[in-house]
């Protein structure tokens, strides 16, 4: 796991105004390794969880950013007042690949709208857009802000040929140089 320890991650996540109570612990799940799954209990039933998600990405470090933010009402503590693992429900981490940060400013760019528009805590460059649950309706949302974001037409059907930020990066590269 990266440099950022668990202490951390749940000392970020404890100052969102919104949270009564944050457990973060770290999950290994194939082919991903290790990751980070934060366990929060909101102090208002209104919880927006997509800007609690938005807040971490803001907040951490890609690596260090939860791959699942799970809410519950409460967190079960052992004898010792730790978190007690057993007691807390499982996160569904199928699909997830292992996480490769973005290397420049258009793919940090591009894991940020993808990690909007699907409501995820992190988009990697390798994350599918399928896979993260993506439909019709998120290609076009994506599209839409990828476009003027770069000064470039993009398409929802090239979303769908080009469905990780990695493909839609070479996309965009290809797109600039056909209108140079």
């Amino acid at each position: 796991m990266a440099a950022t320890a668990i202490q951390d991650v749940r000392d970020v996540l404890a100052a969102y105004p919104e949270l009564a109570d944050v457990a973060v612990l770290t999950h290994v799940q194939e082919p991903v390794g290790e990751v980070h799954v934060a366990y929060v209990v909101p102090s208002n039933p209104g919880l927006d969880v997509a800007a609690l998600h938005k807040y971490a990405r803001e907040m951490l470090p890609g690596s260090a950013v939860p791959a699942a933010i799970i809410v519950v009402d409460a967190i079960p503590v052992t004898s010792a007042g730790t978190p007690e693992p057993q007691a807390l429900p499982a996160p569904d981490l199928r699909g997830l690949l292992p996480y490769r940060s973005p290397g420049t400013p258009r793919q940090e760019a591009l894991c940020t709208i993808f990690a909007e528009v699907l409501a995820k805590t992190r988009c990697g460059v390798d994350d599918d857009f399928f896979i993260m649950g993506g439909e019709s309706i998120d290609a076009m949302l994506i599209a839409s802000r990828v476009g003027p974001a770069f000064g470039l037409e993009i398409s929802m059907n090239e979303l769908f040929d080009a469905p990780t930020v990695a493909e839609l990066d070479q996309l965009l590269d290809r797109l600039g140089s056909a209108g140079a």
